[in-house]
């Protein structure tokens, strides 16, 4: 469910003027591609209700914090409410190590739990945006909000093991924090709700927060076997 965090089309049409919502989200889909690192903090709750089994009324909670290093690295502290995880990804290889264990065993990449959370992941939002606007200006910051049309996004990053069809007329909300010196994303918030019910999940509430730090400050990740 997490690598469902995304987006839709800018609003509207024409050139954007200097300084408009649009320019904003320009400049900073263009800095956040350039990042060398970044540091990571992410919380997500996720309420089901109506679902099969035991997931019926399940509310799961994670909190994630770590770092990046372009183009594809990334060592997170993955804590939910069934223990801790280690997660580190190299290029296309996943590997976790649980809390008290003695070593790193590696997975099948799908498998992935932050898919959605990179610094990339966060920018490709923002190129599908409806009804952008800026909030306000505060402290530097940049304040804008947006919907996401979760039925486009998953058919366009053709998300594993999900039907576009499913989340079609659905929407996210969504908001970033953008800085006005650097243009880097500084938080984004999402939350989602919708009825997947067709593919037995039943009523799902998704909320989402991500928070970018230390950008561009040394980093070296490795695989640990």
């Amino acid at each position: 469910m997490l690598a469902l965090l995304v987006a839709v089309v800018f609003a509207g049409c024409g050139a954007p003027g200097p300084g408009s919502p649009r320019q904003i989200v320009k400049k900073a889909i263009d800095a956040q591609g350039d990042l060398k690192s970044v540091h990571m903090e992410m919380d997500v709750t996720l309420q089901l209700e109506g679902g099969p089994g035991d997931s019926h009324g399940a509310s799961r909670y994670l909190r994630g914090e770590g770092y990046f290093e372009k183009p594809d690295k990334s060592r997170m502290t993955v804590k939910t409410g069934s223990g801790q995880v280690e997660v580190v990804a190299v290029g296309g290889r996943l590997f976790v190590k649980t809390a008290g264990a003695a070593s790193w065993t590696e997975q099948e990449p799908s498998r992935q739990p932050l898919s959605g959370f990179s610094p990339g992941d966060v920018a490709d939002y923002l190129k599908y945006t409806k009804g952008l606007q800026l909030v306000d200006v505060k402290k530097g910051t940049y304040h804008l909000k947006f919907d996401l049309d979760m039925g486009r996004y998953t058919q366009r990053f053709r998300v594993p093991d999900v039907d576009p069809s499913v989340f079609k007329g659905m929407d996210a909300h969504m908001e970033v924090w953008i800085l006005e010196d650097s243009y880097y994303i500084e938080k984004a918030k999402m939350s989602f709700a919708g009825d997947l019910s067709k593919v037995g999940r039943g009523k799902v509430s998704m909320s989402t927060e991500i928070e970018f730090s230390e950008f561009n400050q040394p980093v070296t990740i490795e695989a640990p076997m």
